[in-house]
């Protein structure tokens, strides 16, 4: 099974207003890519593009209220400060729901449509509940977009997220049990049942360990809904229950970092060890401590950077880079925490 790498980092100041990349987009560039295939989005750079017009209007609407979507933004806010140097102004809204509740951001999604913005992009808190809604929308002229969690059977415009969440379940999955040394009892925060991200990644997580590793158990599977306090307190009961508990995974980026700080509470470093996908200097410190054996981060400034610009082209007629945009990842140990920015 082979991992994805990160093609490439995105500057810690942020206040550079390029964003590094091999690949130069025009007008007369763009190429829509057959909708079964990802693009790499990570080395594009948009210097060549001339918006349409002189001011856009732009809606964002993450799953949550969260910290790992404040990297979105910053992304959001390169591109911004990009266009500004051309003289384009682009005003967003960021309208987040305080809890991933699929209610809650359908009616956020339907009153910023009413104001007619150039764009909408969502991260789906349930694919199922939502793609008629996008659908309804794009039908009534208004151009929605996808970031992080899709909506692939819904008529959106653009997705830009990571492509290969199941594989990265199977690989953490391998890296852990040979931590392990292939036996033991793990217990899974499977974070919001209706993401799709989410449940490719418990799905490799547990194929990988049924296919190659039948002496390694999976005790319980619990959703955290992407709440460190909620990860933090089944961790406490997985804990209390399973005396022979030997991991955790963490499916999303809040989980392993609420099962870090419940195997640290318990004095259980050392003897339990989290996997998962948490990407914030909180992870990164427990990687270093070795409460967390194996994290994944994502490339997340580019999620909301390379949003601007594809929906800024689809409010011009251009149409996207590509349908599907991918945002590649770095697996992080203890050998490579310090090779990376961590905020």
């Amino acid at each position: 099974m082979k991992k994805r790498t990160l093609a490439l980092l995105l500057s810690a100041a942020l206040a550079a207003t390029t964003l590094l990349g091999a690949v130069s987009v025009s007008a007369e560039s763009v190429a829509e890519a057959p909708a079964e295939e990802y693009i790499d989005l990570s080395e594009y750079d948009y210097s060549d593009y001339t918006p349409a017009k002189t001011e856009y209007n732009l809606v964002f609407i993450p799953k949550l209220v969260h910290t790992w979507y404040e990297d979105v933004k910053k992304g959001i806010d390169v591109a911004v400060a990009e266009l500004a140097e051309k003289g384009v102004t682009v005003n967003y809204v960021w309208d987040a729901p305080a809890d991933a509740v699929v209610t809650d951001q359908i009616a956020k999604m339907e009153a910023n449509a009413a104001a007619q913005p150039d764009g909408i992009s969502v991260a789906v808190i349930d694919p199922s509940a939502t793609t008629a809604v996008i659908n309804e929308l794009i039908a009534a002229g208004i151009h929605v977009s996808t970031f992080d969690v899709d909506a692939p059977d819904s008529d959106r415009e653009f997705y830009c997220g990571h492509s290969t969440n199941y594989q990265d379940g199977w690989d953490i999955a391998e890296m852990m049990a040979e931590k392990l040394g292939g036996e033991g009892q793990v217990g899974i925060l499977s974070g919001s049942l209706s993401a799709q991200n989410h449940i490719d990644r418990v799905q490799g997580f547990k194929d990988c360990l049924a296919e190659k590793y039948p002496n390694i158990e999976v005790v319980d599977e619990q959703p955290d809904n992407d709440s460190v306090e909620d990860a933090l307190a089944i961790t406490e009961g997985y804990i209390s229950t399973y005396p022979d508990l030997k991991a955790v995974f963490g499916c999303n980026g809040a989980a392993p970092n609420g099962a870090a700080r419940a195997v640290i509470d318990a004095g259980k470093s050392g003897d339990i060890i989290v996997v998962g996908m948490a990407e914030d200097a909180e992870a990164a410190g427990y990687v270093r401590d070795g409460v967390m054996y194996v994290t994944l981060k994502q490339k997340v400034p580019s999620y909301g950077y390379n949003s601007v610009y594809n929906m800024i082209m689809i409010a011009d007629g251009v149409g996207p880079v590509t349908v599907n945009g991918d945002i590649p990842a770095d697996f992080i140990t203890i050998d490579n925490v310090d090779d990376f920015e961590w905020e």
